[in-house]
């Protein structure tokens, strides 16, 4: 079978962060293995790291995905061998073999709407947002991270056990270090948006953190709750992505508004 190809952009997605350069030339294969797993072959004139690799897949796997969350599962290098179908075109510097997993569907971050809410409860719900996600984010950062999974929506645990969520979020705290700093820049409380897939509260929480090696560090946090229940917020949906120092540093001063709105930082 010989695989298809994909365009390769340098972006973000859930759970991917930022750290390759766009001057890369590099070519992306895909073989589809089921309903919902592919295994892509990256090429590259440059050696990459596995990070870097992983952020050059990031945007087409998510297109893969189609609305799915991607999640990259085992992945092996083949070094200074041409890829399958293209023999005539020689060896490349880099060949890194990646499992694509295409896992629960991505909840929609919910869009306002005339709200039935009080200003009290509105300042209530903000002040309770503000207040789990600084405890779910010293969870992680100290290494409490059952405390931390406990946290997590029912879908979200469907989606990774605690094992699994363990060793990639430990995985991503090593590569950005300890938080320096953390500004909880936007709170927002949607009551019923006509967009969820539940009816109930939801609070976004929009960050950025400085870590002790990624200069830059934004997402955002989505906490709900049922309509009709007392029952805890819990966290349905995570996004986040960092700006590396070497990135920080090779990105022009005029550029860097363009780089902070598409990582979602304060701009």
């Amino acid at each position: 079978m010989t695989p298809s190809r994909l365009a390769i952009a340098v972006s973000t997605c859930l759970f991917v962060s930022i750290s390759a350069s766009p001057a890369w030339a590099a070519d992306l294969a895909y073989k589809k293995l089921s309903g919902t797993s592919f295994e892509l072959v990256l090429s590259s004139d440059t050696s990459l790291t596995v990070d870097q690799a992983q952020t050059m897949m990031a945007e087409p796997a998510t297109k893969l995905c189609n609305g799915k969350i991607p999640e990259f599962g085992k992945y092996k290098f083949n070094r200074d061998e041409p890829l399958a179908g293209q023999a005539a075109e020689g060896k490349t510097s880099f060949n890194m073999v990646q499992i694509l997993n295409c896992v629960a569907d991505i909840p929609e971050r919910p869009k306002l709407a005339s709200s039935k809410l009080s200003e009290d409860d509105i300042a209530r719900f903000k002040i309770e947002g503000k207040k789990l996600s600084n405890a779910y984010m010293s969870a992680i950062d100290n290494g409490y991270y059952e405390v931390a999974y406990n946290m997590l929506s029912k879908g979200l645990k469907n989606t990774s056990t605690l094992e699994e969520w363990q060793t990639r979020t430990s995985a991503y705290q090593a590569q950005i270090g300890k938080q320096v700093s953390r500004d909880l820049w936007r709170i927002t409380v949607y009551d019923n948006p006509a967009n969820a897939q539940q009816a109930g509260t939801y609070i976004a929480v929009d960050y950025e953190t400085k870590q002790s090696i990624a200069p830059i560090t934004c997402g955002y946090l989505i906490w709900f709750q049922p309509a009709g229940t007392k029952n805890n917020f819990t966290l349905m949906r995570e996004e986040y992505g960092h700006i590396s120092e070497d990135i920080l540093k090779s990105t022009a001063a005029t550029d860097m508004g363009k780089l902070r709105k598409q990582m979602k930082c304060k701009t």
